[in-house]
């Protein structure tokens, strides 16, 4: 009838009303929609806010260790942390100390072995033998043990999964992603570029730990060295 017809005109136009960017999801996470489907009014992008992040990072984040982090949720890079700052995150989740006693008695020893395998990755790139390093999965990182170690001390049954939290595993996941860089650079250089950059994620997320190691936690970790 006429009344049908009408309404069925007005769906029409506004169906075609309806942007492109709306109806395409490719357009969509790289315009304006994050990868975990936050619709913003800024720019995003795999480098957007760190320009030393790794270019190899899926659009869609779904080649990194924890799919759910910084750029899952803000749709940008982080920035690093200096060693000792503490002026970024400008706080910490509230996680009982027992907690991080617990986590860290668990997990320490494991994450200083798997950081001595990522700094044994400097000799290995200076003898130019880089091709010959594995990547992230690789369990003698401990890259794993570095999410579980975070789980631990940046989240609780309380807060759920915290910003901070999430801030943390974009620091894992570049680290995880800058040792397939150097498996597959070009040159020496580039391998060695990977291996910087990888050693401020992991001074960053050392960072962001050390904040909430108190004297009755346990020992802080110790940096990385950086040029």
């Amino acid at each position: 009838d006429e009344s049908s017809l009408s309404r069925r005109h007005i769906f029409q136009r506004a169906l075609f009303a309806v942007p492109a960017l709306a109806i395409n999801p490719q357009q969509s996470i790289a315009g304006n929609f994050t990868p975990g489907g936050t619709l913003v009014d800024r720019e995003i992008g795999i480098l957007v806010g760190n320009s030393e992040a790794s270019a190899s990072r899926d659009i869609n984040n779904g080649n990194v260790l924890f799919s759910q982090d910084n750029y899952f949720k803000f749709g940008v890079a982080a920035s690093w942390i200096e060693p000792g700052t503490t002026d970024f995150p400008k706080t910490m989740p509230f996680v009982l100390s027992q907690q991080r006693y617990d986590t860290l008695k668990k997990y320490k020893a494991r994450v200083d072995a798997g950081v001595q395998a990522v700094v044994d990755l400097e000799s290995v790139i200076k003898a130019g033998n880089y091709r010959s390093i594995t990547d992230g999965d690789d369990p003698k990182y401990a890259l794993r043990p570095l999410g579980l170690l975070a789980n631990g001390f940046l989240a609780s049954e309380n807060t759920g999964t915290t910003n901070e939290l999430l801030l943390a595993r974009w620091f894992i996941n570049e680290a995880y992603l800058r040792l397939g860089d150097m498996r597959k650079a070009s040159s020496e250089a580039d391998a060695m570029s990977a291996y910087d950059a990888g050693k401020k994620s992991i001074n960053s997320y050392f960072s962001m730990m050390n904040r909430v190691i108190t004297s009755k936690v346990g020992d802080k970790f110790e940096y990385f060295k950086t040029t």
